[in-house]
């Protein structure tokens, strides 16, 4: 990645939808006043979800509980949850209280008020989100399973290309490493099952060991079933391959580590890509942005193997180690470009805004990733730009780069845990022009919920005092209610404001401006929007 293909990527972007799940509509909606008892509560999202156990409740405003705790997802509708409440609930304000597991694996909690016999809009009371935030041990987890997978994947391509100086059987020190990439694979995605047990469950400790806890997430989360496809992958299929090889022990274990290639897929379908509308796309291209990293970092690692171990290879002085050196510089520049390319796209579906980039944990997240990635390839040019380096200035680099790839993983921990910068693109500050009128429309916090919106209508440099009425009108393709109008009254020459609860809902939205101004001319103008939760 670099920063300016970051750059064209928040440039170009186009609104899509947020990793996590988030409530699209309800009934009864953020906000609403009713006359009597809904008896059923509905929360629809914009993608598949799972309820936990108690993760659908209604309590009064004194905090207790008045749903019959029936809560479940809609039979017919897997992006639905229900609960049933009393027919007969008395005046007064209530509070859903939802709790799911998103397409992506991620817990995702939030709450959405509402009334019987109460003005709740008077309350200017609007629903919230809150997503899950990795804990350390999560991170510790999956930097031991990423850079395990680096090791292996990458080991498997730089035994090979380390053979045309030393072979696979005398390559005693690329094949412990790889075998220590193994072990820190396996020993990450173990125990990534009680993590995610931890998570599902909200349970701490030790209890995420219970066996009970263990069988729920195995049998009722999608998590679960990946799970076992992932240690086949790591542990029965290649121990099955190994078994079947005739091949010398140590060109047996190169065999053995093929299976473990389909990882970054599993890893994928367990990220944000997979709760996109359409996650076909979004899936490969992180499967192949985690391959091209895990081959990029764990080749370099294979690299310096070979550094460490120059004197062991035949020939009077280094020219056959930089030939090898240089002979992976080759796939290192092809993984360089499929991060690159990879990146580039998970930017334009993840962050929304320039706002969005340095005031998101997501992207301040990222940021720090691209610099590290940044940095690990100033390191590589070092010696690769350098005529004829020697074996410590292979050292030397070679060190710099696997020290702060360790970096890289953590940022990278961070990122597939945290919610996308969706959540928060930023307040709304646009202009668009019309003949010689100029309409600013400006939404703050520009989240589902409260907001304040307030249009200036400008003619030629200075505030039109000359309009009689401005409207904006909102619709959304998912939220429910799916439109909205918000009239607007005037603040000062040229300035009209509101708040209201209109943007019930995250996602694309469309802003659409009414001015009717004094000689009776109407004006109309479109600001497609990003809401966030």
């Amino acid at each position: 990645m670099s920063l300016a293909a970051l750059a064209v990527a928040l440039f170009v972007r186009t609104p899509s939808a947020a990793a996590h799940a988030y409530v699209v509509h309800s009934s009864p909606s953020p906000g609403q006043s009713l006359a009597s008892s809904p008896g059923r509560i509905e929360v629809e999202f914009d993608e598949t979800v799972q309820l936990i156990p108690g993760g659908l409740t209604v309590t009064n405003v004194d905090n207790q509980r008045v749903d019959l705790g029936d809560g479940r997802r809609n039979p017919l509708h897997a992006n639905e949850v229900d609960v049933d409440v009393p027919k007969h609930l008395p005046k007064g304000l209530y509070t859903v209280h939802w709790q799911v597991i998103s397409a992506d694996g991620h817990m995702v909690s939030g709450t959405i008020p509402f009334g019987i016999g109460v003005n709740v809009q008077s309350l200017q009371l609007g629903a919230s989100e809150q997503g899950y935030r990795p804990g350390f041990w999560m991170v510790v987890d999956r930097v031991l399973t990423y850079g395990g997978l680096a090791l292996v994947l990458g080991g498997w391509v730089g035994l090979r290309a380390a053979r045309r100086s030393l072979p696979i059987a005398d390559n005693r020190l690329g094949v412990r490493w790889a075998l220590a990439g193994w072990l820190a694979l396996f020993v990450g995605v173990l125990f990534n099952l009680p993590l995610e047990a931890a998570i599902t469950w909200s349970i701490h400790g030790l209890t995420a060991f219970a066996p009970r806890y263990l069988a729920r997430t195995l049998n009722f989360t999608v998590f679960g079933y990946l799970w076992v496809i992932e240690l086949m992958l790591i542990a029965v299929i290649p121990a099955v391959l190994a078994a079947l090889s005739t091949a010398k022990p140590r060109e047996r274990l190169a065999t053995a580590m093929i299976p473990m290639f389909a990882l970054p897929v599993t890893f994928a379908v367990q990220g944000h890509a997979f709760a996109e509308p359409h996650p076909i796309l979004p899936v490969l291209a992180m499967a192949v942005h985690g391959a091209a990293a895990s081959v990029w970092i764990g080749g370099i690692a294979q690299m310096l193997a070979l550094v460490l171990q120059a004197d062991r290879i035949p020939g009077p002085d280094d020219e056959r180690l930089r030939k090898t050196v240089r002979s992976f510089g080759w796939i290192a520049v092809a993984c360089v470009i499929a991060l690159w390319l990879t990146g580039v796209y998970s930017a334009l579906l993840h962050i929304p805004t320039w706002y969005a980039l340095d005031h998101t944990e997501y992207g301040v997240a990222l940021l720090a990733k691209l610099g590290l990635v940044l940095l690990v390839l100033g390191f590589a040019a070092m010696h690769a730009l350098t005529a004829r380096p020697r074996r410590a200035t292979y050292r030397a680099w070679m060190s710099l780069e696997l020290i702060f790839s360790v970096g890289i993983f953590v940022a990278t921990a961070l990122l597939t845990n945290l919610p996308t910068a969706d959540i928060r693109p930023g307040p709304v500050d646009a202009v668009k022009r019309v003949g010689p009128y100029a309409v600013h429309l400006s939404i703050t916090p520009n989240r589902a919920g409260s907001n304040l919106f307030v249009v200036q209508i400008t003619k030629g440099s200075r505030p039109d005092s000359a309009i009689q009425q401005v409207e904006l009108s909102l619709s959304s393709g998912s939220a429910t209610p799916s439109a909205a109008s918000v009239p607007l009254g005037a603040r000062a020459p040229g300035i009209f404001s509101a708040r209201s609860l209109a943007l019930s809902g995250a996602g694309a939205w469309n802003a659409e401006v009414q001015v009717l101004t004094d000689d009776f001319q109407v004006l109309t103008v479109d600001f497609p929007i990003h809401v966030g939760t």
